[in-house]
C-alpha cells in the first residue's frame, strides 16, 4: 500500500516509476504516460524554481482540469510551494481580494479568461496562460490559436515545461501545500490550509472505499475541479497513486462520458447529483454503454433518494457492477470523511467513517450514546492543518480528555451502534418556529420523492410573531407536472408528515432555483419574485 508519509509529488513519483508507460491521463481523444506527466511536471518545477519561486511561495491555479493544471499541481508540490486553487470563473474583484490575502504574486489561469485578469498586474502580479489544446493535434491547436490567442500577450505556461533538468524535491509533507477556499463550518469565506499527508490519507482509504483488488486500467471521470477537495483528491490525486488513469473533462458533457462509457475507458465515476441528473436524462445512458461502470459515488449536496434508485435501476438494467452510494465531507478533512460502499452500506445513512478517521455525535464537547443526534465531529489523519488569514473566526477544532483532536463540522446528525452515520441537517439551517425545531432537509426530501417536483428548498424567514416561518421554493419537472400550482398537495403532505410549524408561509414557483460556484442551491439569491 502506497505511503501516506510524503508529498503527493513524491507519491506521484513513485507511482509513476513502477508504471512508465502505463496511461496516467485521458484528455481529449489523447493518452499520456506516466512517463510524459512526470517529465511535464520535473520541467515546471524546474522553470518555477528558477524563475524565483521556492518553498512556501503561493502560486494561483485557476484552471478547469486540462493537463497543464495536473503538472502544476505536482510541480509547485515538488518545490514545497503551496498551490492556491481557484475556481476557474471567479470573478476578478474576488480573485484580486484572495491573491491579496494569500500574498501570492503568481497566477495561473486560461488563456480565454486572461483578458480579463489584467488588472491585477497592477498588484504586481504574473499571469501565465494555459491553452487548452497545448498538447492536441496541429489541426485543433490551428482552429484554436486562430480563435483565441490572437489577442493575448502574457506568457504561455508550455513554454516552462522544454528543460529536461531535475529539481531536488521537497520532503515537508505535513507542513501547508494547498490553499482551498470555502464557506467553512460557520458559513464565513474561509482559507482552508490542507497537507500533502491529509491528501494521501484519504487517497490511500479510495482502494478500500472502491473494493477494488487492483486498481490499473481503472479509469476515473475527472470532472469536478480541484478547487474542490472531492476533485483535487478523490477525482486527481488518488488515481495518480495507486497506478490508474484520469479522464480529464475541462466541462461536463454527458454525450463526452457517453464517448468514454462506449470505449471502456469510464469504470469510476464521482459526482455532484445535478451530473448524475444529467446523465440519466441521457437516453444513451443505458444498457451496454453502463456496463463497465464499476463504481459511483455522490455528494457535495442533498442526495434525493429517488436518484439513488433511479440511478441503481439503470446500473441493474444494464448489468453493471456499479450501484450509487453517498457520502458525507467538508473541506476541512479533504472532502469526504464516512461513505457507504460495495461491501458496507446502509440506507438513509451517508456510510461509515472512511480507515484513518473517526466521526462521532457531540453535544458541546460531550461524546453521545449511539443514535443520539448532535453535532458531528471528525477526527483522524484528513484533518486540515487550520484556517489560514482570518483573525475573527471561531476555533474549529475541539481537544477531548485523550488530547484527541476532532473538528467541529457544524452539521447535525446522529451516528448508530454499527458507526453509519446520518445526517440530518446543517446547524445553521434548523429553523425555529414557535421554539420548534424544524429540518428543511426533511421537508425537500418528502416533496423531491414527488415526480412532478425537479428540485426544491426550505428557507428560514425572521418574523416578529413566530420568530421564524418557511418559504418554500419550488421548480416544477416540466415532463411531469400536470398543473402549475401544487400548493395544496404540499400542505398537506408537509403537516401530515411533519407538523403544522413547518407548513410554509409562501409557496414560490420558479424556473430555476440559483447555484452557487460549486453547483450548490445560492440561499442568499433566492428572491421571492
Amino acid at each position: 500500500m502506497p505511503n501516506k508519509n510524503q508529498t503527493i509529488y513524491e507519491a506521484l513519483s513513485n507511482c509513476a516509476k513502477a508504471n512508465l508507460d502505463e496511461v496516467a491521463l485521458v484528455y481529449k481523444g489523447r493518452y499520456f504516460t506516466y512517463r510524459h506527466v512526470l517529465k511535464k511536471v520535473n520541467a515546471l518545477a524546474y522553470s518555477l524554481n528558477k524563475l524565483g519561486y521556492k518553498k512556501d511561495d503561493v502560486i494561483t491555479i485557476m484552471l478547469p482540469n486540462v493537463p497543464m493544471a495536473v503538472y502544476l499541481l505536482y510541480a509547485v508540490n515538488q518545490i514545497g510551494a503551496i498551490a492556491n486553487l481557484i475556481h476557474p470563473l471567479m470573478k476578478e474583484e474576488q480573485l484580486s481580494g484572495i491573491m491579496r490575502k494569500t500574498k501570492s504574486k503568481v497566477l495561473f489561469a486560461l488563456d480565454s479568461n486572461v483578458n480579463n485578469l489584467l488588472n491585477l498586474k497592477k498588484l504586481g502580479i504574473t499571469i501565465y496562460a494555459v491553452s487548452p489544446v497545448d498538447e492536441l493535434n496541429i489541426f485543433l491547436k490551428t482552429a484554436y490559436r486562430f480563435k483565441c490567442q490572437k489577442s493575448i500577450k502574457e506568457p504561455y505556461a508550455h513554454k516552462l515545461c522544454t528543460t529536461n533538468i531535475y529539481t531536488d524535491a521537497d520532503h515537508d509533507y505535513k507542513k501547508d501545500s494547498f490553499y482551498l477556499h470555502s464557506g467553512g463550518t460557520t458559513g464565513e469565506p474561509k482559507t482552508i490550509a490542507l497537507s500533502s499527508f491529509s491528501l494521501n490519507a484519504l487517497a490511500v482509504s479510495g482502494l478500500i472505499i472502491l473494493d477494488e483488488k487492483s486498481p490499473k486500467r481503472l479509469g476515473m471521470l475527472s470532472v469536478l475541479p480541484m478547487f474542490h477537495g472531492f476533485g483535487l483528491c478523490m477525482g486527481i490525486h488518488a488515481s495518480l497513486m495507486f497506478g490508474a488513469f484520469n479522464v480529464l473533462m475541462p466541462k461536463f458533457s454527458t454525450k463526452e462520458v457517453i464517448r468514454y462509457l462506449k470505449r471502456g475507458q469510464l469504470q469510476t465515476i464521482i459526482g455532484v447529483p445535478i451530473l448524475y441528473e444529467a446523465l440519466l436524462h441521457n437516453k444513451h445512458f443505458c444498457g451496454k454503454n453502463v456496463s463497465r461502470i464499476h463504481n459511483a459515488f455522490v455528494g457535495g449536496d442533498f442526495v434525493n433518494e429517488s436518484l439513488i434508485e433511479r440511478f441503481d435501476k439503470r446500473m441493474q438494467e444494464g448489468k453493471a457492477r456499479a450501484r450509487l452510494y453517498e457520502g458525507y465531507g467538508l473541506t476541512e478533512t479533504v472532502t469526504v470523511c464516512t461513505v457507504n460502499t460495495h461491501p458496507h452500506h446502509r440506507k438513509g445513512s451517508v456510510g461509515r467513517a472512511i480507515p484513518f478517521t473517526e466521526t462521532k455525535a457531540f453535544d458541546n464537547g460531550k461524546e453521545l450514546k449511539p443514535n443520539t443526534f448532535g453535532e458531528l465531529y471528525v477526527r483522524g489523519d484528513t484533518l486540515m492543518n487550520g484556517y489560514r488569514f482570518e483573525s475573527k473566526i471561531n476555533n474549529p477544532f475541539f481537544i477531548n480528555k485523550k488530547k484527541q483532536k476532532w473538528v467541529k463540522t457544524g452539521d447535525y446528525g446522529k451516528v448508530d451502534k454499527d458507526g453509519y452515520v446520518y445526517f440530518a441537517q446543517r446547524l445553521k439551517r434548523i429553523i425555529k418556529v414557535n421554539g420548534i425545531n424544524i429540518f428543511p432537509k426533511q421537508i425537500e426530501n418528502e416533496l423531491d420523492k414527488l415526480p412532478y417536483v425537479y428540485e426544491c428548498y426550505a428557507k428560514g424567514v425572521k418574523d416578529a410573531k413566530h420568530g421564524s416561518v418557511i418559504n418554500l421554493y419550488v421548480v416544477l419537472d416540466k415532463k411531469n407536472k400536470e398543473k402549475d400550482n401544487y400548493d395544496q398537495e404540499f400542505r398537506s403532505i408537509i403537516e401530515n408528515k411533519f407538523s403544522v410549524y413547518a407548513l410554509p408561509k409562501k409557496i414560490i414557483y420558479k424556473d430555476a432555483l440559483p447555484k452557487t460556484l460549486v453547483g450548490k442551491i445560492d440561499e442568499k439569491q433566492l428572491k421571492d419574485d
